[in-house]
């Protein structure tokens, strides 16, 4: 039998360490709550849930930070886990307050879409034109207000042949300026990206082989496209039992939003079903074996968890007996059912 109010003292014991500690990962969490690495990831789960607790973006080494609203301006303390790139875009948003999104450099602009913890991206009309603009995550509306307009109008001041001022972007005089560049520059790198992509997939394909290197100028862009492209092969390679996964799904009216993983007997995808609510998604994970442990469970809710998502198991095999158990008690954040094909 499930015990409640021991249930309420452990989340009590987290959410202290927290206000002592300031934002904390899971395994500090459960260490000085003198809680297991499971019960303390499930009730963090269920804290973030109840709204009593926030989850960073940011990641230190594979996890994320967790804090109480309120200790928002802690999280600069872990900025050196950022990037270069990300770290560079965060002091320049610190030191500039707000940002223009089309005046910076393209790989900045990317960077600055990562660092959700410290950017935040509000667009504004003006003249019947939008803009979009990037405010220090501590920088209350007036001030951004304030700032936005002096840059807006800063902007008009220079079609009148003033000197104008941007943030980073600084234009003398009489310099003239390359337009062909400018737009050049504000084309949204992810769409460099995938076009890269299609480039490179198509060559394979012609090829018969496999390409995950071009020679771009930008280090960064590379990495980027290996990573897609490592990840648009191995969504082409089909196995048998993902394929009736996702006929099995697809029987339940289950939509599938992104294929994660698929080998010859384990199957993760991201997924949505209609419920009396609305539409809600999933973390799936579907596995060929005999027996589901509760450490499958386990597996499927933290990585669910990261993903800020419940969790589905699916299995062709039973459950064990301490997998029922743990259904018992994390029931509504991870769910099982038994395939049948």
């Amino acid at each position: 039998m499930v015990d409640i109010l021991k249930m309420n003292r452990d989340k009590e014991k987290i959410l202290s360490t927290i206000r002592m500690r300031g934002p904390s990962l899971p395994v500090q969490i459960s260490k000085s709550s003198d809680l297991s690495p499971l019960f303390a990831s499930a009730f963090l789960s269920e804290l973030k849930g109840e709204e009593k607790l926030k989850i960073s973006d940011m990641k230190v080494g594979s996890s994320p930070l967790y804090y109480i609203p309120g200790q928002e301006a802690m999280l600069e303390n872990f900025v050196q886990h950022l990037n270069q790139r990300e770290r560079q875009a965060f002091n320049l948003l610190k030191n500039s307050k707000v940002l223009v999104d089309s005046s910076l450099e393209p790989v900045v602009r990317v960077a600055m879409r990562y660092i959700k913890d410290f950017a935040v991206a509000i667009k504004v009309k003006y003249n019947n034109e939008e803009k979009l603009f990037w405010k220090y995550f501590i920088i209350d509306d007036k001030e951004f207000e304030e700032i936005a307009k002096d840059i807006l109008e800063g902007k008009k001041r220079q079609n009148d042949g003033r000197k104008m001022d941007l943030g980073i972007i600084k234009e003398e005089k009489n310099e003239v300026v390359n337009k062909e560049k400018f737009v050049e520059n504000s084309i949204n790198i992810e769409e460099k990206l995938i076009e890269k992509n299609e480039e490179i997939i198509k060559e394979n394909k012609e090829e018969g082989k496999i390409k995950l290197k071009k020679k771009l100028q930008k280090k960064d862009i590379v990495k980027e496209i290996t990573k897609s492209n490592e990840k648009i092969i191995e969504k082409d390679m089909e196995t048998e039992f993902g394929k009736n996964v996702k006929e099995y799904l697809s029987g339940k009216n289950v939509e599938i939003i992104e294929v994660i993983y698929d080998k010859k007997k384990e199957f993760i995808a991201k997924i949505m079903t209609d419920h009396i609510f609305g539409k809600q998604t999933h973390y799936l994970i579907a596995k060929d074996k005999k027996i589901v442990s509760d450490n499958d469970l386990i597996v499927a809710l933290q990585n669910a968890h990261v993903e800020k998502m419940p969790a589905i198991v699916m299995s062709k095999g039973d459950i064990n007996k301490r997998g029922k158990e743990y259904l018992t008690l994390w029931g509504n954040l991870v769910k099982f059912e038994k395939l049948k094909f």
